[in-house]
């Protein structure tokens, strides 16, 4: 009876999982500048904030807004519209700040809007990036694309690497 048992018990059981490698999603924070959809990676942007309260710096770059106190610390808040496109970001309701802290470099990056978290599989990362975008080209690394829209992927590693950035007198 136990043979039996043992019998159709093997006949019916399913087999072992198979020994797949799991990828993690790529997670990133949909922004916007103008016209272009753009994406930083999670592990770039620290919070994101509604445009805080900022002082001006007399004799630095059109494109440094000013300082801003975000939580206890002095920082500079930095317009993303006039830095890559030379015009200044249109003041509104969605207007967000981009708070990254990466390599030493702690800045609030002024951005027209912020669409949130996006999740995408690493194999659908395309290393393409849009021909109409001079301006922001050398900060891409590729697009994502999904059922909305092209996202192209915003690399804040590769812009505080700018001396041009860097250098806001």
């Amino acid at each position: 009876m136990l043979q039996l048992l043992d019998e159709r018990c093997r006949q019916n059981a399913s087999g072992l999982p198979v020994n797949r490698k799991i990828s993690d999603d790529w997670v990133g924070i949909g922004f916007r500048l103008g016209d272009i959809s753009l994406i930083a990676k999670m592990d770039e942007v620290s919070e994101i904030l509604p445009p805080p309260q900022t002082i001006r710096v007399p004799g630095v770059k059109h494109w440094v807004k000013g300082l801003a106190n975000v939580r206890g610390s002095l920082m500079p808040v930095l317009d993303m519209n006039a830095y890559l496109f030379g015009e200044a970001t249109p003041t509104k309701k969605e207007n967000r700040v981009l708070i990254i802290n990466l390599m030493g470099v702690a800045a609030g990056l002024l951005v027209e809007e912020v669409y949130g978290l996006r999740r995408f599989k690493p194999e659908d990362h395309l290393k393409e990036a849009g021909t109409e975008m001079s301006a922001v080209r050398e900060y891409l690394n590729g697009i994502f694309v999904d059922q909305v829209r092209k996202w192209n992927v915003f690399s804040v590693e590769k812009l505080i690497k700018t001396d041009q950035f860097i250098r806001v007198v």
